[in-house]
């Protein structure tokens, strides 16, 4: 029996996907599936009254529109559009797309370069990336770091979130917890955040600046406060790999060194890319997979539980506890949050 055609559709799957999220990216950053969602105002609108509001060609569209229809995203693109479950589904998890398609889909461009020549690194864009990762960060991180911060004796007098993307993660951190400063070295990240702190009517209590983790630590800090808690989510990954692990270990002991009650909480993943349970796990073949392949071919360095653990060690620190995310959202036990104060 010819199966040719059977196994030509099996080997396609991945472009489809790969168009499939292209597309669906694009879709979100344009405002797209907002205007088609079940809670927007299009109503029976045909496809070119929704090209005419977004400012769009209207056949382009319309194109897009019977592809989205075709894989499920939408339903009567020609003259009704709306999104479907799965388009609503999309919508709900925007983060992701934002962090892994907006972040970095010019990253596997550039594999034929990285691969050739291991000191060349792929691109990324910042500000996405910073984007994602503080959205996907309300799931895991977020109630990860909340959960670090209730295990410490008194409420820290201040936050310094080191290395705070769009400042989204610093700002919910501190709703309820007082002042806080967030540093970034990407000034496109750091402008959203401060637009963001002004529309919540933080600008008072939560500051933004543009610098580097290491540079904002070299300072000599006014801190008003005893007791300070630094906060690295996924950051330490990229001194790691920019500079070295001796970089790293000055920027915790400076942590905890900067205030007379100091403590440090970590958010990294620990990095098992060949553990037959991790590889074999629903989210981490569609999250951690691409996750480990990215963060190899760029200027960020994944590293082990015993890594870090030896590290804060050598850096002056004790760890007080390590928790993982809350298994209804991320099962895997892969991100790691690490409470670490001043050993002795």
């Amino acid at each position: 029996m010819n199966d040719f055609e059977p196994r030509l559709v099996e080997a396609l799957q991945p472009v489809r996907h790969f168009f499939l999220a292209q597309a669906i990216e694009f879709g979100l950053t344009s405002g797209l599936l907002d205007e088609l969602a079940a809670d927007g105002t299009t109503g029976d609108r045909s496809s070119a009254d929704v090209a005419k509001r977004l400012s769009m060609d209207p056949e382009r569209l319309l194109g897009l529109l019977r592809y989205f229809a075709a894989e499920g995203i939408v339903r009567n693109p020609e003259t009704s559009p709306r999104l479907t479950h799965k388009g609503e589904e999309a919508r709900r998890f925007r983060p992701w797309y934002e962090l892994l398609i907006g972040g970095y889909s010019a990253t596997l461009g550039e594999l034929p370069a990285v691969m050739a020549d291991p000191r060349a690194y792929a691109g990324r864009n910042g500000g996405m990336v910073g984007l994602g990762s503080c959205g996907i960060s309300r799931h895991d991180a977020i109630p990860l770091v909340r959960r670090l911060l209730a295990l410490l004796p008194d409420t820290p007098g201040v936050v310094v979130d080191l290395g705070c993307g769009d400042g989204s993660f610093l700002l919910e951190i501190c709703a309820d917890r007082g002042p806080g400063i967030g540093i970034d070295p990407d000034a496109s990240s750091i402008a959203r955040a401060r637009t963001l702190s002004r529309e919540q009517g933080r600008g008072a209590d939560v500051t933004f600046d543009v610098s580097t983790a290491q540079d904002f630590l070299s300072r000599t800090l006014d801190l008003p406060h005893r007791s300070v808690c630094f906060i690295t989510a996924f950051s330490l990954q990229e001194v790691l790999e920019q500079r070295d692990r001796g970089a790293v270990v000055d920027l915790v002991r400076s942590a905890l060194e900067q205030a007379p009650e100091s403590y440090l909480i970590v958010v990294e993943v620990d990095h098992r890319p060949t553990d037959p349970a991790v590889m074999r796990h629903g989210l981490g073949l569609a999250y951690y997979n691409p996750y480990y392949l990215l963060h190899q071919v760029t200027e960020q360095r994944l590293e082990t539980t015993e890594f870090w653990r030896d590290l804060f060690a050598e850096a002056g620190g004790s760890v007080v506890e390590c928790l993982t995310t809350d298994p209804e959202v991320d099962s895997t036990g892969l991100e790691l949050g690490f409470l670490v104060r001043k050993a002795g």
